[in-house]
């Protein structure tokens, strides 16, 4: 009886869903939320999210912006909320050797011109004395660390209103989006200039994003002819799906206007971002979200929204953002990944984590801020740490949730990246979802056993396998969920086999859920057939 064996669960995502069973390609639509670095090769789930704040009593609005400060030994995340509300977020706890304390305490209101934040915010630490410049619709607004001396830096009506207000340090000045042109504050807090570029961009156009190049030797700005959506609204804004052109301007600090630019014909740039000797630029084309490399189209990722500036970063070699998309009939967030992870897994893409709406709410619309705050660490046999690890790879993020009710709410949470066995603890993302690609043969044939080699079961370890036929669903009486403590699997058990009472088909491949929050993992699968014809 012939034999396929599936052992390569590198996950690599892929539109195609026909293919090798076996080729470690992963079906995008149907894959979200499996961990393709920790144990490579194999099928394991990555960690649940965790709601930073979960009363819901400190951070009451949406987080835009935020930005990671050191003080005093110990990590801080200064963020700003769509209603004015300045938090710090107490990382870590040296004290009490708890690596995610993740306390946030309300610093301020801004009220200074009544800010605020329907295009998003963004923040950084400038000047001669540091402090905190905020980007909001009506300018910038500069603030102590300790929520004092809040003064809105310029005059308001040279701002232009309503607009995205990125901001970039270059040149030891801090330039700001200001519509069609860039605004200038020099080192003491003064605006030396609204209107750096002479000519400056294009007519109906404004600053969506601002870089700077790695060598540092060029700024680079992101303009759009698509207006920026209002984020603060539940209904839908069709704007974002206009076909209009989009532009990134490089300057070199010394010219009078920019000095060089690239057009984006019939695509509307939402983000862009640089690291090493990386560039990703997103936005939107024909087919819906589109990444580029700045200029060579990289991935289409249909149905996808194209995410914010505040929602992009990177990890080593890798760009890592956060969108919302549509599954199950709602909306989730995502956090995509691409690029090279290191020398041994190599290149791929991937889709590690996903977010679903909670409490009342059923979509999670907007998630405008994503931050990379700590990574992995682990310490002495003595440093008192739990496990010896006093750092966890940790993500803050930011979403806004409604449902058709409608109710609203906007929660902030921490999710664990996938890093090292070492560090293999917390709840698994349930409902996380991994399907191969379907391999076509020449004539039908007929499953008589699958056999499921796996790291022995936890208690509780829970997944869901669906055998996919022609036209990519699951075929009649082709599910089997097994729950390691519930007949016929046991509590320890590394060997799982299922006779599936199918009918013959041309077509298999296998999509695997994650039943609950507890952890498995699957090396391998053989599934024996018999040749049926064309019957």
């Amino acid at each position: 009886m012939p034999t396929i064996v599936i052992d390569n669960f590198r996950g690599n995502l892929t539109q195609y869903l026909e293919g090798d069973i076996n080729s470690g390609n992963a079906y995008v639509f149907n894959t979200g939320g499996n961990d393709p670095f920790t144990k490579p090769g194999n099928l394991t789930w990555s960690r649940a999210g965790v709601q930073i704040n979960p009363d819901e009593d400190i951070i009451t609005d949406m987080v835009v912006a935020g930005k990671e400060r050191i003080e005093g030994g110990i990590l801080y995340v200064y963020a700003i909320g769509h209603t004015g509300r300045l938090y710090k977020i107490q990382v870590n706890d040296p004290t009490t050797y708890n690596p995610d304390y993740d306390n946030p305490v309300l610093l301020a209101t801004l009220s200074a011109q009544s800010p605020t934040f329907t295009k998003g915010g963004f923040i950084e630490f400038f000047g001669d004395t540091e402090r905190i410049y905020i980007g909001h619709d009506k300018g910038v607004t500069r603030i102590n660390f300790d929520g004092t001396s809040e003064t809105f830096v310029g005059v308001l009506g040279s701002w232009t209103q309503s607009v995205p207000r990125p901001m970039q340090q270059f040149v030891g000045s801090l330039f700001i989006g200001n519509g069609t042109n860039i605004a200038q504050i020099d080192s003491t807090a003064t605006v030396t200039t609204y209107t750096k570029f002479s000519p400056g961009f294009p007519a109906g156009t404004e600053v969506r994003d601002i870089d700077l190049t790695s060598d540092g030797n060029y700024l680079e700005v992101v303009v759009s002819r698509v207006p920026h959506p209002d984020i603060t609204l539940t209904t839908e804004n069709i704007t974002r799906t206009a076909i209009a052109d989009s532009y990134i301007f490089k300057w070199n600090g010394t010219d009078a206007g920019y000095t060089a630019f690239d057009t984006f014909p019939s695509f509307s740039i939402t983000a862009n971002h640089m690291f090493g000797s990386n560039q990703y630029t997103f936005g939107y084309d024909m087919m819906g979200q589109a990444v580029f490399n700045p200029t060579q189209k990289l991935l289409s990722q249909q149905e996808v929204v194209s995410p914010m500036p505040n929602a992009v970063t990177n990890t080593g070699n890798l760009a890592t953002w956060m969108s919302p998309l549509p599954y199950g009939g709602f909306m989730e967030a995502d956090i995509g990944m691409y690029g090279t992870f290191d020398f041994d897994i190599g290149t791929g893409y991937w889709y590690p984590f996903f977010q679903f709406a909670s409490g009342d709410e059923t979509d999670i619309i907007q998630s405008p801020f994503m931050l990379m705050v700590s990574n992995f660490g682990l310490g002495s046999s003595y440093n008192s740490y739990t496990n010896m690890i006093f750092g966890t790879p940790k993500i803050y993020f930011s979403t806004f949730e409604t449902s058709d009710t409608p109710t609203t709410a906007y929660r902030f949470y921490r999710w664990s990246p996938p890093s090292s066995i070492s560090y293999d603890t917390g709840d698994a993302l349930v409902d996380a979802i991994y399907q191969t690609q379907s391999q076509v043969f020449s004539r039908k044939v007929l499953i008589k056993e699958l056999r499921f080699y796996v790291d022995p079961l936890t208690s509780g370890a829970s997944f869901t396998v669906d055998i996919i036929g022609a036209g990519g669903t699951a075929m009649t009486n082709g599910s089997k969920t097994f729950t390691a403590g519930t007949a016929p699997v046991s509590a320890g058990d590394d060997y799982i086999w299922w006779n599936p009472q199918i009918g013959p088909t041309y077509m298999i491949g296998l999509l695997f859920t994650n039943a609950s929050a507890t952890n498995h993992t699957i090396n391998k699968i053989e599934i024996d057939y018999d040749d049926r014809g064309g019957k």
